[in-house]
């Protein structure tokens, strides 16, 4: 990914990390987040979208079970959203937190 599109997606994303999740997922600290990479063949073809996944964290703060749940344009996102999420990491709770969502939006700048 060209260093543009990483600081676009990058931005994306801080500005909406807690806004799309549901509000036990405030509940859970965050202690490890990774950014998702941009396709190549979407950046290649100038495709922008977004991609919603919903997932459960489980009690010592692994992520279980995530599926993307909405996407424009269907397919393009899920594979990177999805390998991006796997790696998130949040603080040990006593129990699970299921229905946990977070959008990414993929944005090229310029044009």
């Amino acid at each position: 990914m060209n260093k543009t599109g990483t600081m676009i997606l990058a931005a994306a994303m801080s500005a909406m990390a807690f806004s799309a999740a549901p509000a036990l997922a405030q509940d859970r600290e965050r202690t490890e987040v990774e950014a998702p990479e941009y396709p190549r063949g979407a950046e290649r073809r100038g495709i922008e979208g977004y991609a919603v996944v919903e997932y459960t964290v489980n009690a010592e703060g692994s992520i279980e079970n995530a599926t993307v749940v909405e996407a424009d344009p269907e397919g393009v996102f899920d594979r990177a959203v999805l390998r991006a999420i796997e790696g998130w990491s949040y603080a040990p709770a006593a129990a699970a937190t299921e229905g946990m969502q977070q959008r990414f939006d993929f944005n090229l700048a310029g044009g």
